[in-house]
């Protein structure tokens, strides 16, 4: 009989180890795999958000200044100007309303190199727009097609009667020269054109802009500030994706947590191997007392078991799992699509969130099961 509890309890042991190996691992590649996606759709949108962005708070569009070029020009800032708002695209009955981008000539090249697909980017003064890849699709747009122009509406400011589309709606005929992709989201929304179609589309002044993009230098944030003044809003990448970053960050803790979760019940094995041990050991338990041993030293014993079978778990559960990112990226054996290979990431902050949850709750179980063994000896002594 004493045999087959042995036998059952070593069994448990066991189990409760490979149940923190695997939890363990699992919340690495889990964490690794995420800061991956992460880290790839804020690629993407590097493309597009300036490392600063300058526009007025309560305003569309201001006038860009010889005093506020004559700064940019003397910090030696690379800078372009650019203006935003919603517009229709109407290709052979098909529509679709869009946020029009014009953008001045120093837009990056390295930016317009990485999100183009097909094509070419836009002339300049030229009625030529670049158009995301979920657009050209939906509307079926081809590049240089001159036999099928898009015609792009704007609204356009007034009052009074309305007796055509004319009297409302500004219209152009443009040409696609290229195709970009950039995210799913922004392919079927965004397109590009030259700064100087946007102020004739939308009916500003010839030094009317709607931001100041900045590239390359966060650190001028305070003297663009004492610029510009309060009636602009001067913001990071951070802050010009706030939603994003939000959504990125509480995905990542809900991950987290059902991760801990997942850890947690695999605690529970070594909670209950610990519990077993303790009530079959009681006896030898006992014997330790007389011989001159106190409470808290038995309590240490099942304490600093636990922690091994805690640590030793966790460790050998991230080194599979730091294994298996490494595979991962060096030969892709998952795969989002045929080309595209699931992007994962190493990071030491997930190696410390991993370690420290799985040592924390360990540590934890292995407290209650101290307490219970100091308890479990007091009551035997009282009988």
């Amino acid at each position: 009989m004493t045999k087959s509890k042995t036998a059952a309890i070593n069994y448990m042991t066991y189990l409760a180890v490979v149940g923190v190996v695997v939890s363990s691992a699992a919340m690495f590649i889990v964490l690794s795999g995420f800061s991956g996606l992460k880290n790839y759709s804020l690629e993407f949108i590097s493309t597009v958000s300036p490392d600063l962005k300058i526009s007025p708070i309560n305003a569309k569009y201001f006038d860009f200044s010889d005093e506020m070029e004559s700064f940019l020009e003397k910090k030696n800032l690379a800078y372009s100007l650019s203006f935003q708002d919603k517009a229709l695209l109407s290709v052979n009955n098909n529509s679709q309303i869009v946020t029009f981008t014009g953008v001045s000539k120093s837009f990056p090249k390295r930016n317009i190199d990485s999100i183009m697909l097909q094509g070419r980017w836009f002339e300049k003064a030229q009625n030529e727009v670049v158009v995301g890849l979920g657009t050209a699709y939906d509307l079926g747009i081809r590049t240089m097609d001159a036999i099928n122009p898009i015609v792009m509406y704007v609204p356009k400011a007034g009052k009074g009667q309305v007796f055509s589309e004319k009297d409302i709606l500004r219209s152009s005929r443009v040409l696609a020269s290229g195709v970009f992709s950039i995210n799913e989201e922004l392919n079927n929304s965004f397109v590009f054109g030259d700064l100087e179609l946007a102020r004739s589309m939308f009916g500003l002044g010839n030094r009317s802009v709607g931001s100041i993009d900045v590239y390359g230098d966060e650190g001028l944030v305070n003297e663009l500030s004492s610029l510009f003044g309060a009636g602009f809003n001067i913001e990071n990448r951070i802050q010009q994706n706030k939603t994003i970053y939000k959504m990125l960050n509480s995905e990542q803790i809900a991950v987290y947590l059902v991760f801990a979760l997942i850890i947690i019940v695999a605690l529970f094995n070594v909670f209950g191997a610990l519990i077993m041990m303790v009530i079959e050991k009681r006896k030898n338990l006992q014997t330790l007392i007389v011989l001159g041993g106190t409470k808290k030293q038995v309590g240490s014993i099942f304490f600093y078991q636990g922690g091994l079978i805690s640590f030793f778990g966790c460790v050998v559960g991230l080194a599979v799992g730091i294994l298996l990112v490494f595979f991962q990226q060096k030969f892709s054996l998952f795969m989002i699509t045929s080309t595209l290979a699931y992007p994962v990431v190493f990071e030491i902050k997930n190696l410390l969130i991993v370690f420290l949850t799985v040592i924390f709750l360990g540590g934890l179980a292995s407290s209650m099961v101290s307490f219970y063994a100091k308890k479990s000896i007091l009551q035997t002594f009282q009988k």
